[in-house]
């Protein structure tokens, strides 16, 4: 009984024969088995929390409520390091097992507000205590909170490219409306973190506790995907895109046919959908294999290591334009959420241009994708953007914030979404 399974599907399982550089949209979907009982990874967390003075009061209130309920909520075995920062980083709880929980509460009493923002010292300071953990046996996470802009952009960036290489996923929660989410996206992107954009300091709190749900149920660790194509296929983009969206970096190898790229720490309790996008080349009528996807993972829990899963790729190529016609609306609905992001993303750089008349009709098209599968706290943001934009010409830092966190994270999609 294999612990993954793997479900790979084409948009489209036939192209029209003879036509050069048609696109093949293929569905990856990781599934855990229900029926194999994956126990659990300690988690090695990470709490990076900015005491700027723009923090102080109800901000800095539910961001030290909301560290005690996660500490509260974590098992004996696991880690927790706490670190604050403004123009330095200050180290509140150095990494300590949860079971001393009375020692680690008191602490984050001491929590208070100071000046300046320098969030890569904070970054700087989470890694180090997160790397006195053994990285290979534990779901290592960093949490970030901030709520204003930052020196030092680059090296933060810097940071988040070495942990990435470090298996560290760094979600990033930016409050209000005065931070810099582009470093934030890209900071969880690089990875493979998630941003959170909270409107209220009572947010926190609740997003807090999710994402150390999340890093307790990911028990598949060092996944890895790999694309082996067949000559003359091209690779042209993979995403995750479920259960949030991200653009992937794969590794070439020398001959340039095998992809690879590292995902993380997979969950027990959701499937995990990756898409890629590939160009095929001209072919004559035939039933041709024009990828292999493999699926590496570990399972540390159960002694599992380096167990692979495959599928081959098939498609046919055909003088039937009807069968060309079929599409498999399921692959369909994933992809368009990518196309509703790249959308928003379209739409935002129009208004920063005052093409108003652009940006309206894009975040038009983008709501139409997010109503028909299903996206409903998307679809809200996208009225909300669209209603300031005719109103006032532009887009308010709050909602553009608002609408570009929620077009990542994406839904799963039901066959009732298909009905």
């Amino acid at each position: 009984m294999s612990e993954v399974g793997l479900i790979c599907k084409l948009a489209r399982n036939y192209t029209l024969e003879n036509v050069p550089n048609a696109l093949a949209y293929l569905l990856i979907k990781v599934i855990p088995n229900p029926a194999v009982s994956f126990g659990s990874l300690p988690i090695n967390l990470g709490l990076v929390i900015d005491v700027s003075r723009s923090m102080r009061g109800k901000k800095i209130d539910c961001a030290r409520n909301a560290a005690k309920l996660v500490v509260n909520s974590l098992r004996p075995d696991d880690r927790v390091s706490v670190i604050t920062f403004s123009d330095e980083a200050k180290v509140v709880v150095p990494t300590t097992k949860a079971h001393e929980k009375d020692v680690i509460l008191s602490a984050l009493d001491q929590i208070r507000i100071i000046s300046g923002t320098r969030m890569y010292h904070g970054m700087e300071a989470g890694a180090r205590e997160i790397h006195k953990a053994e990285l290979a046996t534990n779901i290592n996470r960093m949490i970030i909170l901030t709520d204003g802009m930052t020196e030092g952009e680059e090296q933060c960036r810097m940071i988040a490219g070495q942990e990435a290489q470090n298996n560290v996923a760094i979600s990033a929660f930016g409050i209000g409306d005065k931070y810099n989410e582009e470093l934030l996206m890209e900071i969880a992107d690089k990875t493979l973190g998630t941003f959170y954009h909270l409107r209220a300091p009572e947010q926190i709190i609740e997003q807090f506790q999710k994402e150390v749900g999340l890093a307790s149920a990911s028990v598949i660790s060092d996944a890895t995907l790999s694309l082996n194509v067949a000559k003359d296929v091209e690779l042209e983009e993979i995403h995750r895109i479920f259960p949030s969206s991200v653009k992937l970096q794969p590794r070439i190898e020398a001959d340039g046919r095998i992809s690879s790229v590292e995902v993380g720490n997979l969950r027990k309790d959701e499937q995990t959908c990756f898409g890629a996008q590939l160009r095929l080349p001209a072919r004559s009528a035939s039933r041709v294999r024009i990828a292999q996807v493999f699926v590496s993972y570990s399972i540390p829990s159960l002694q599992v290591e380096d167990r692979v899963v495959k599928s081959d790729i098939i498609v046919e190529y055909t003088g039937d334009r009807d069968l060309c016609g079929k599409v498999d609306r399921e692959v369909v609905a994933y992809f368009n959420q990518l196309n509703a992001h790249n959308l928003i993303e379209q739409a935002i750089r129009e208004t920063k241009v005052g093409n108003v008349s652009a940006a309206t009709q894009i975040l038009g098209q983008a709501q139409l994708i997010t109503q028909r599968i299903g996206n409903v706290a998307l679809t809200r943001s996208i009225e909300q953007a669209t209603q300031e934009l005719k109103e006032k010409g532009t887009i308010s830092s709050e909602a553009t914030k608002t609408v570009r966190a929620g077009s990542s994270q994406t839904v799963r999609i039901e066959k009732t979404d298909l009905a």
